[in-house]
Order: C-alpha cells, then sequence, then structure tokens
C-alpha cells in the first residue's frame, strides 16, 4: 500500500527536495489568546509589546481572571505569534512566563514534539521572507492584522529531528548573543552619556570659580601683573 497518493499528499504532505513540507495546522495547535475580566489580579498577561523581533521581553502585568480563552494558559516551550504587524514574528516561552496567559493580539501555537522542535519552528516563521508573507497574506494595509487561516496554511519543511534541533540551538544561541550585544551597547550607552554628564558638571563648576584651573591668556589683567613682576625682579 501506498502510503501518499497524488490524492492526499496534499492534505497530509508535500515532498519538496527531499524534506517533507507540512502546513503549520498540521503539526501544531494554534489558538488565540484569552481576554480578561475587566477587574482584579488573578492572573498574569503578556501583550503585544511583549513580543519584540522574536523575543519575549519585560515582565507579564496583571490582570482579572481569563472569561475566554482559558486554555490558552503558557506552557514552556509554547510559541507566540504576534498577530498585529508590521513585526509578526514568534517567540518561544521559557520559564519565566510560564502560567501567564497571551492577550487576544497574540496566536498561541502549541507544536507536536513528536514531529517538529518548537526552536526550529520559531526560528523558520522569523526568517525575512517568511515574514513578508505572512504580512502579505493579513488583512490590513497601514497596520496589518494576521489571520489564523494565513498562519494555519503556513507550509514549514521538516528534515530530521537533529537537524531541526541543530538549526533551533543555533537560531537560539544567534538570539542569546544579539541580546547581549544591545545590552552591552545599551550599557555603553548609559556610560558615555554619564562621563559627559560628569565633564560638563565639572566644567560649569569650574567656570563659576575661575582660581582653580582656569586657562589664561597674555590679555588677562592678572597674568600681565604677574609677568611684569618677574621681569622687574629679573633685572639687575
Amino acid at each position: 500500500m501506498k502510503l501518499f497518493t497524488p490524492k492526499n499528499l496534499r492534505n497530509v504532505a508535500t515532498w519538496h527536495k527531499g524534506i517533507f513540507m507540512k502546513r503549520l495546522c498540521d503539526i501544531s495547535d494554534i489558538s488565540m489568546g484569552a481576554t480578561s475580566a475587566p477587574d482584579g489580579d488573578e492572573a498574569r498577561y503578556l501583550r503585544l509589546a511583549n513580543i519584540v523581533e522574536g523575543q519575549i521581553v519585560g515582565d507579564a502585568v496583571e490582570g482579572g481572571s481569563p472569561v475566554k480563552g482559558f486554555d490558552s494558559q503558557l506552557r514552556i516551550d509554547d510559541i507566540l505569534v504576534r498577530g498585529r504587524g508590521p513585526d509578526l514574528s514568534a517567540a518561544m516561552v521559557g520559564e519565566q512566563h510560564v502560567d501567564a496567559y497571551p492577550t487576544v493580539e497574540l496566536f498561541v501555537i502549541r507544536v507536536d514534539r513528536d514531529v517538529a522542535e518548537p526552536a526550529y519552528v520559531v526560528a523558520y516563521i522569523n526568517q525575512p521572507h517568511i515574514q513578508a508573507n505572512l504580512a502579505q497574506g493579513a488583512q490590513g494595509t497601514g497596520f496589518v492584522r494576521l489571520n489564523r487561516p494565513t498562519l494555519a496554511d503556513l507550509e514549514i519543511p521538516l528534515p530530521p529531528m537533529i537537524e531541526q534541533r541543530m538549526i533551533g540551538s543555533l537560531a537560539l544561541e544567534a538570539r542569546q548573543e544579539l541580546t547581549i550585544l544591545q545590552e552591552i551597547m545599551e550599557r555603553r550607552k548609559r556610560l558615555h552619556s554619564e562621563l559627559l554628564h560628569r565633564a560638563m558638571a565639572k566644567a560649569r563648576a569650574e567656570d563659576g570659580n575661575p582660581q582653580h584651573g582656569r586657562i589664561t591668556g597674555l590679555n588677562d589683567a592678572q597674568t600681565s601683573s604677574d609677568l611684569l613682576s618677574a621681569h622687574t625682579e629679573s633685572t639687575p
């Protein structure tokens, strides 16, 4: 019996250059985030602003208990995808945000770990040409809104798991390195700003106290007097 036939090939998987292509909805559960009650602080929520260029930044905020989407409570290695653009990037949930809820502006992707590695799926979604494809299929012109069918129909190549893990690991390392470099640059920026502030403050203080460190010229009265006295004392 043939496992794949022309009739069912598109629905199950597509063979492309020796690699299976599957739709995202075939290898994962995709859901929207939660809607919180107007009052209360019983739950924590990640918002659209917490997902920036493939990273989860900042802390979850407190909110009321979810009244819709309560089954979207986050687990380790869940994937969050921004639902509004132009940034439609994906980020993987770590221990810090486990048990938080995403808001309705975010998609939650829970990958079948038997067929796909979450870090690999994140790396694939965040490729520039995939981001462009998602934006093209999204709704709206000025401010795009990603719809579930477009995300669900995204075809992902599935190499062997060992290759997926390698690619996912490389992507995570690159992201961590970029984060460290950005933090170093931000600290250097703050350091240079502080040094400049201190130098300017010192210059203002010295300008207000001319007897200490003031650079004088030949036209300065005190300088002329000092030079005259020195000349008189040295004359026989």
